[in-house]
């Protein structure tokens, strides 16, 4: 058992009673229901015992889980935010390994896809009577994403929050708000050719979003209705519009309807290709990265095994 510092003893010996009633009730698949404040947990069980490591730095979770794969392990749990998910899940890829999520983010994108509280302890209650699932990757850069990629006011804004300091930084969807607007009159989108089975659009785009599922956390749901198992990736695209009329915009994106907004264009595809006119920030499940001129982009059908409420 691993715990944080700051961790409650009340919170505590309430997970650990639900830890002991999961084991109990399944002792197969024994779920570790710690919420970590600072530090992300990572953990994996086969049969009837169970490794638990915490993660020091980033790529821990990507080498345990690759681990976790080459010893025969039959599911893999991870406790945190989108960006720990994406790393723990990507050595999954195409194996039997499932991956579980305990959500430990702000924005917890793909485990409300999944159905699954945001809430740990409720979390793992859902995940007890659910049942491993097939979902679909996609792919960008060479990169996977599990629910959203991106490479415009999107990518730039999560780029521009990782280059914040750590004692700026706070949690939850209010930070990134208050960022966005800040930093809007900055961005300046340039025109990108987006090639898709046989077709072709040019145009000046604020959001260029590639979702495999409905949001991109939070309950800001850039994609209504996306669906993380047909074969297709939801292309999202806005052009930039005056500050008042990208402000009343917000609440259509946390209510559902950001398609009834006019400028709003989708569509669906199983691949395409993007040529901007230069490089510039990309980011996979909002982890942000430089990417060149040419941006590949396509789905990996049925390509992890999850387990969902």
């Amino acid at each position: 058992f691993a715990c944080s510092n700051h961790t409650h003893f009340s919170t505590l010996n309430k997970l650990l009673f639900l830890l002991f009633y999961q084991y109990v009730m399944l002792p197969l698949c024994v779920f570790l229901p710690t919420h970590f404040h600072d530090e992300p947990i990572f953990f994996a069980s086969r049969k009837d015992y169970f490794d638990i490591t915490v993660t020091g730095k980033k790529g821990d979770a990507a080498s345990f889980s690759k681990e976790a794969v080459e010893g025969g392990y039959s599911t893999v749990f991870a406790c945190g935010g989108d960006g720990t998910i994406n790393e723990t899940a990507s050595p999954l890829l195409g194996s039997e390994t499932a991956l579980a999520i305990i959500p430990g983010g702000s924005g917890n994108g793909l485990a409300r896809a999944l159905g699954l509280p945001t809430d740990p302890a409720e979390a793992i209650r859902v995940l007890a009577t659910g049942k491993p699932r097939r979902i679909d990757a996609g792919t960008i850069c060479g990169r996977h994403f599990l629910s959203t990629a991106g490479l415009g006011f999107d990518a730039f804004l999560s780029k521009r929050y990782n280059e914040r300091s750590a004692a700026i930084k706070r949690r939850g969807i209010l930070p990134y708000i208050t960022l966005a607007l800040k930093e809007y009159w900055r961005y300046e989108p340039g025109t990108v050719r987006i090639m898709w089975e046989g077709h072709e659009l040019s145009l000046s785009l604020l959001l260029l979003t590639i979702a495999n599922t409905e949001q991109f956390g939070g309950n800001a749901i850039v994609a209504p209705g996306a669906r993380a198992d047909d074969g297709l990736l939801d292309v999202c695209m806005i052009p930039k519009l005056p500050l008042f009329k990208a402000a009343m915009c917000l609440p259509k994106l946390f209510n559902g309807r950001i398609d009834t907004v006019r400028e709003y264009t989708r569509i669906r595809t199983s691949s395409l290709e993007v040529l901007r006119q230069a490089p510039g920030p990309v980011h996979a499940d909002g982890e942000p990265f430089e990417g060149g001129r040419r941006i590949e982009i396509e789905v990996i059908p049925g390509g992890f095994k999850v387990w969902a409420g």
